[in-house]
């Protein structure tokens, strides 16, 4: 299961630890309660043959059931393609419907001639170090990271044809980072909701929100979060600041960006409107004017990839090798997450740590390899059918948790 809602909450303790800092979570001031808890199992795998190994292509060449290094999100739609972006092969991987059973092989690739190929290149028919990918309005939109670019496809593709639009660059020949509405640097994210297009620009620590999704190459940006301005760049901490920012998700109305550098969850409740604008809420921090990392409820570090069934929020909280789930979407700071997936408890975070026990699987270390229970590095969630698809970066694999 998913969620694990019959539990005994036991009030009042007080969970932290210190890093870096003196005092409880570098004093951001978070409290939760401690709950029974226990490690949940994935019922599926892809990208590994079962759940005991994590090797990158299983130390092969790869092929259409591997992976490497995935980094972002899985993206699809119910009846419809589905698609996994694999960061190490410079390649996204196409199956005809959404996966469902282990070592599932992909129907077509796409950014590179074969399964086999692997190398990052430029150009038409091709990626570098894809992030995370995503399926909105009918249109397929994937970052293109090593690229400094973002591709669309009007249609969602079926094999290697070429995107319909590009932003970031002027023509699908270019690659060069930049700062200005029409460049980027490093995009890891990019989403299509609301026929708007939100692209995460990670070096640049900002998010671009195109007002209507872009029909011609090397379209301008109308507004910006992260800076005041399209030609400014610094990451800083604030409630209209950004430092790295990670991942994105958005329904068209409400917003939320994973603050990676900043250890947070920047959350707008309505689409903004102006440059630099405020966020509403955020989450893993106890104000706007904290950092610090940390592991409890109520903190993260490196949170990545986000997702969302339209009622619970899902949060990769990478450097706490966790997925974090809130019930509903945050409506104050602060917020204190409900379940978790790959630690036992709130207070772990140790990579593959699972002795295999069902009442006390964790012991703080990690072991030589992982199981359907463990995660390392998570960097992407994506939700779908019932059925929530966890990037486990780590172990070079995607695991499925079904409801």
């Amino acid at each position: 299961m998913i969620t694990r809602f019959a539990r005994r909450v036991v009030p009042g303790f007080l969970l932290c630890v210190a890093l870096f800092t003196a005092g409880c979570g570098g004093g951001n001031g978070s409290t939760t309660t401690t709950t029974e808890l226990t490690l949940t199992s994935a019922t599926a795998v892809l990208g590994q043959n079962g759940f005991t190994s994590g090797t990158a292509n299983r130390a092969g060449p790869a092929d259409a059931t591997t992976l490497s290094q995935p980094l972002g999100g899985a993206a699809g739609v119910s009846g419809g393609a589905f698609y996994v972006p694999d960061y190490g092969n410079s390649r996204l991987l196409g199956f005809n419907t959404a996966p469902t059973i282990t070592n599932s092989a992909a129907n077509f690739a796409i950014g590179q001639a074969d399964f086999t190929a692997s190398l990052p290149n430029s150009g038409a028919n091709h990626l570098a170090l894809p992030g995370a990918a995503w399926v909105g309005g009918g249109r397929l939109v994937i970052a293109d990271t090593g690229n400094n670019r973002v591709l669309i496809w009007n249609t969602p593709p079926t094999a290697n044809t070429l995107p319909d639009v590009i932003v970031g660059q002027t023509d699908i020949d270019g690659n060069s980072p930049g700062l200005s509405a029409t460049a980027l640097n490093s995009p890891v994210a990019a989403a299509i909701a609301g026929n708007r297009l939100f692209v995460v620009d990670q070096n640049n620590n900002r998010v671009l929100i195109w007002n209507t999704v872009p029909t011609q190459n090397g379209t301008a940006a109308d507004l910006v979060l992260g800076e005041a301005d399209f030609v400014t760049n610094a990451a800083a901490t604030a409630q209209n600041r950004l430092s790295q920012p990670s991942g994105i998700w958005t329904d068209g109305f409400r917003l939320l960006v994973a603050d990676g550098g900043n250890n947070r969850v920047m959350y707008w409740t309505s689409i903004p409107s102006t440059n630099g604008s405020n966020a509403s809420f955020v989450v893993g921090q106890a104000t706007f004017t904290f950092s610090s990392t940390a592991v409890s409820g109520q903190t993260m570090n490196t949170p990545v990839g986000l997702a969302s069934d339209g009622t619970r929020l899902f949060v990769a909280d990478s450097g706490n090798n966790r997925v974090l789930i809130f019930n509903s979407f945050p409506i104050a700071n602060n917020t204190a997450a409900d379940d978790v997936l790959g630690q036992e408890s709130f207070t772990r975070n140790t990579a593959n740590d699972d002795d295999g026990s069902a009442t006390n699987p964790q012991d703080g270390t990690a072991e030589t390899a992982p199981t359907a229970r463990t995660l390392s590095r998570p960097t992407g969630v994506f939700y779908l059918n019932g059925r929530l698809y966890v990037t486990d970066r780590g172990n070079n694999r995607i695991l499925l948790f079904s409801e």
